[in-house]
C-alpha cells in the first residue's frame, strides 16, 4: 500500500509541475472525450438558439391558452353542490351532510336541534 502511495504521489507531484504533462490532463478531463466537455463556440451558440426558440414556442402557447376568443371559452356556471336545496332556510339536510363531511364527531349535536318532523320524513336505512 505504502508504494502504491507513493506512486500515486509521484505522478500528482509531476502533473502539478510539468505545466505540459497539467495541460495534457486539463484538455482531456474538460474535452469532447472527458467527464466535462465543454461546448465550442459554435455548439454553444447552437445551443443557445435552441433555448431561445423554445422560450419563444412557450410564450407563444401561453398567450394563445390565455387570449382564447370569447365566442370560443367555455361558459362558466355556478354547480349546485349534490345534496343542498336552494331554500337554505330550510336546508336541514344539506347542513347535516356538510356536518358529516367536516366535523362528524359533532353530527349527533346537530342531530339533536332537527325540526319537528325532519327525521320522519327521512328514510333511513340500516343494514343488517
Amino acid at each position: 500500500m505504502l508504494e502504491a502511495a507513493g506512486e500515486e504521489r509521484a505522478a500528482m507531484n509531476l502533473m502539478l509541475t510539468d505545466p505540459d504533462v497539467l495541460a495534457d490532463y486539463v484538455n482531456d478531463f474538460y474535452g469532447p472525450e472527458g467527464p466535462y466537455p465543454t461546448p465550442t463556440a459554435e455548439e454553444a451558440h447552437q445551443i443557445q438558439q435552441m433555448q431561445a426558440r423554445d422560450q419563444f414556442e412557450a410564450e407563444i402557447r401561453a398567450q394563445e391558452i390565455n387570449n382564447v376568443p370569447q365566442n370560443f371559452q367555455r361558459p362558466e356556471m355556478s354547480m349546485p353542490t349534490p345534496g343542498r336545496q336552494v331554500n337554505q332556510a330550510n336546508d336541514f339536510w344539506g347542513g347535516f351532510g356538510q356536518m358529516m363531511d367536516n366535523n362528524p364527531e359533532n353530527a349527533w349535536k346537530y342531530l339533536a336541534q332537527a325540526p319537528q318532523g325532519a327525521l320522519q320524513a327521512k328514510m333511513l336505512v340500516q343494514e343488517g
